[in-house]
């Protein structure tokens, strides 16, 4: 791999497809879908970038020429999705994140550690009304930051703009206050309108949409005998599910095997 003129470019690829995910070499998301592929895997590039945020910076600012960037879907909607997957070399996941793929009671319970006799499906619905407080917080954090953005620059002066230098202060500082109206703005929609309806959609999320990563974490405490370390918990379902030639509906349309 090089970097050309500020552009991310692969000259070992071949044929095959380029995905750009999350995390490092020896991250849960690159360990899961190199050993789920089993013998396809050899039809992709997979190259970790980072954090979803690089993804983001890497596709929106053009940097990706070839493939796409394979992100977690986080709290997002759909019409968020849609949006940017329209406008960028991006994929999403259906799911928050690639953990929400290994809560599958039937492949757990091949594990040889897990502790028979426990209801993993029961034990998740637990955890999850365990951490409601958290994964709340985490969801209307999300939709704040989402809708305020960043804070709005002002614009340049055109010419035709400019005052004379004894007004120059006093014209930037009604922009800036105009920005902050715009911002105030959005504070009173989301505190008159807003977190009401943020709240109902909490509400209405399925397992697959909620933070697969803490769940799972917790989880692997409560149904292993003496847990092996997370990336080998990770690689040894996702050997299971190759053995059965498995690929999670969700992970389908983006391999499209």
């Amino acid at each position: 791999m090089r970097v050309n003129q500020g552009r991310r470019e692969n000259t070992t690829a071949g044929n095959r497809q380029i995905i750009h995910c999350e995390g490092e070499a020896n991250s849960s998301d690159i360990i899961f879908y190199r050993t789920i592929l089993g013998v396809n895997v050899t039809q992709f590039d997979l190259q970790p970038l980072g954090s979803s945020n690089t993804l983001l910076c890497y596709a929106e600012t053009e940097l990706i020429q070839e493939g796409f960037c394979l992100i977690d879907r986080d709290f997002r909607t759909e019409e968020e999705v849609q949006r940017l997957e329209n406008r960028y070399k991006i994929k999403f996941l259906l799911v928050h994140e690639v953990e929400n793929l290994l809560l599958n009671s039937t492949y757990l319970k091949q594990l040889d550690y897990y502790r028979s006799g426990i209801h993993i499906d029961n034990e998740i619905s637990k955890i999850i009304d365990s951490k409601r407080v958290r994964f709340l917080a985490d969801f209307l954090q999300f939709k704040i930051n989402s809708h305020l953005d960043k804070f709005p620059r002002i614009s340049k002066l055109r010419n035709s703009e400019l005052p004379n230098e004894e007004n120059l202060k006093m014209v930037l500082l009604e922009k800036l206050n105009i920005n902050y109206l715009e911002v105030q703005n959005k504070i009173d929609e989301i505190e008159n309108q807003y977190i009401d309806e943020w709240l109902i959609e909490f509400n209405s999320l399925t397992i697959d949409k909620l933070p697969g990563k803490e769940i799972f974490k917790e989880l692997k405490n409560r149904i292993f005998n003496n847990p092996p370390r997370e990336s080998d918990i990770i690689k040894d379902i996702a050997l299971l599910m190759e053995a059965d030639s498995f690929i999670p509906p969700e992970l389908e349309t983006i391999f499209q095997l």
